[in-house]
């Protein structure tokens, strides 16, 4: 738990387009952070998946938006925002290369323009819709194998990617971590957004009694993969604290870690689990 001093998280969300160009899309993404700064003074900035590029799952699309980290031109650019501001940046997530593979990445940076995490998706998509609309990533990307945490200010936070929180199994690893704020950038599309983006993020944050702040792109209705939006950040309880629209949009939130604490006390869930009766089941 963070300590008594240090209770509050100033934490900006922002649901950007990328411009379909990476130096204008940083440029880009360089206004927005000014702007949030100048704004909110926030101690975290988060960003979406794929922010870089429209998500789109095809091979050739991502060999062309691959980078290295930390060399990468983006990496370098969340570094020196993360110096500049003196700040903490959630790095959406990239399209990694390492070697011969590919990986949907997420990048942490501290207040030194330093690389503090790295979370490589976990669960691929392997979605296929009665549209005949399909979301797979299982040929394109290789699976990341960690639960990826940090801290700022004395708060410990995770970072999962998109379709890794549909998985509770896997959520609940990082509040067994000690993890109270968890960062989700995702890019639900209007097939999987209405009924699910609302439900999985406020069910993870009330399972596990969790911060969660879900990153989405803004929507653009001449992709081929339209956005649902709708970023939010939500508390242990499940209440969404606030939410985006569809549009581009910085959101902000301080959030106090004391309501946490507050929550789990009053419900000590996983002091009562009994997982040696949950294990008997393979």
């Amino acid at each position: 738990m963070a300590s008594c001093e240090n209770t509050k998280l100033r934490i900006c969300l922002l649901q950007f387009l990328d411009k379909g160009d990476l130096t204008q899309t940083l440029s880009h993404l360089e206004e927005l952070v000014e702007t949030a700064v100048k704004q909110h003074q926030p101690h975290i900035i988060a960003l979406p998946e794929c922010f870089t590029f429209a998500y789109e799952t095809e091979l050739p699309i991502l060999n062309a938006n691959a980078e290295t980290i930390k060399d990468g031109k983006t990496c370098q650019t969340l570094s020196a925002l993360a110096k500049k501001f003196n700040l903490h940046i959630v790095g959406g997530s990239i399209v990694e290369r390492d070697g011969a593979n590919l990986y949907n990445t997420a990048t942490v940076w501290n207040e030194k323009g330093e690389l503090i995490a790295k979370h490589r998706k976990v669960h691929l998509c392997d979605i296929h819709f009665k549209n005949e609309s399909d979301i797979v990533e299982v040929n394109r990307f290789t699976p990341g194998e960690n639960t990826t945490t940090f801290e700022i200010n004395g708060i410990k936070c995770g970072v999962a990617i998109c379709y890794d929180a549909f998985f509770d199994e896997f959520i609940k690893t990082y509040r067994k971590s000690a993890c109270e704020v968890l960062f989700v950038p995702a890019a639900y599309d209007l097939c999987i957004g209405p009924p699910y983006w609302e439900l999985f993020h406020r069910s993870r944050a009330n399972d596990n009694q969790l911060f969660v702040a879900a990153i989405s792109p803004a929507r653009n209705e001449k992709s081929n993969y339209v956005i649902y939006g709708h970023s939010m950040i939500i508390d242990p309880t499940g209440k969404i604290l606030t939410e985006a629209g569809i549009r581009e949009e910085i959101i902000f939130h301080e959030i106090d870690i004391k309501v946490l604490q507050r929550v789990r006390e009053a419900l000590p869930l996983f002091r009562a689990r009994r997982p040696e009766v949950y294990d008997k089941i393979k």
